[in-house]
């Protein structure tokens, strides 16, 4: 069989360069179930996925300080249980929807199964049909809760950053990444039961000069908010370094 020629090979590479292009911008087929979407179709999900995820926006009553829905009929500027027995640090956390089906798997794909793009395009597709957390407070720039770089290396990627990214774009603020650092390689949060949680992250940021956080109002950025013990612990370093107003921005919260 006769060697393909240099130029068939570039020509192949950039065929399927197009292609790849094709699929960011225009996806073949439902990020969560797979059913094909009509040719040239900007959407990321089809339309029973759509309407699955719009009906985990987050809605009504929620702790003004982490952002949980509060159950009964509770009264704006509530604090749940968590926030009242203890310091948060940051001032205020709201995620975009609930951490239910098809978010799940998506963050799942995004963060765990190389699946990079599906982060990014989520937010993307939610931001453009104005599904905002209610709560959201003016900020001075977007800064992505850091990796270590030896969990970027293995995972080839920084979910936090690449969510950071489109957020800041979107809201028209810098990106402030570099800023904050992780120090320490830990364990992943989600093994470990929620006393082991802080001491995994105690102690396992910091912040590379005084005068990039003091009296600016950040906003952190992760995939989602759990217990909040890795961006309370972000939070307290950042605000002992003179940070004036901090607030956790995460594509999904965890329900209560």
């Amino acid at each position: 069989m006769p060697e393909p020629s240099p130029l068939g090979t570039t020509l192949a590479g950039l065929r399927r360069a197009a292609h790849l292009a094709l699929d960011w911008f225009y996806p073949r087929h439902c990020c969560h179930c797979g059913l094909p979407l009509a040719e040239f179709d900007a959407r990321t999900l089809c339309a029973d996925c759509t309407a699955d995820l719009r009906a985990l926006r987050i809605t009504g009553t929620v702790c003004d300080v982490c952002g949980v829905p509060l159950s009964g009929d509770p009264a704006a500027g509530s604090l749940c249980i968590a926030c009242r027995a203890e310091a948060r640090h940051f001032d205020r956390a709201r995620g975009f929807v609930l951490y239910a089906e098809p978010i799940r798997s998506v963050i799942h794909s995004f963060k765990f199964g190389g699946s990079y793009f599906l982060g990014p395009r989520v937010l993307r597709f939610m931001l453009e049909r104005g599904w905002y957390p209610d709560g959201l407070e003016p900020a001075d720039a977007v800064m992505p809760i850091p990796l270590h770089p030896r969990r970027r290396r293995e995972r080839g990627y920084d979910q936090a950053l690449l969510l950071a990214r489109v957020l800041a774009r979107r809201l028209d603020l810098p990106l402030q990444a570099g800023t904050l650092i992780r120090t320490r390689y830990t364990s992943q949060q989600a093994r470990l039961a929620p006393r082991q949680r802080w001491d995994n992250v105690r102690g396992a940021f910091r912040v590379r000069s005084r005068a990039e956080v003091a009296g600016r109002r950040l906003m952190l950025v992760d995939d989602v908010l759990t217990t909040a013990t890795t961006a309370r612990e972000c939070a307290r370093v950042l605000k002992r370094h003179g940070a004036a107003h901090v607030q956790v921005v995460t594509l999904a919260r965890t329900p209560p």
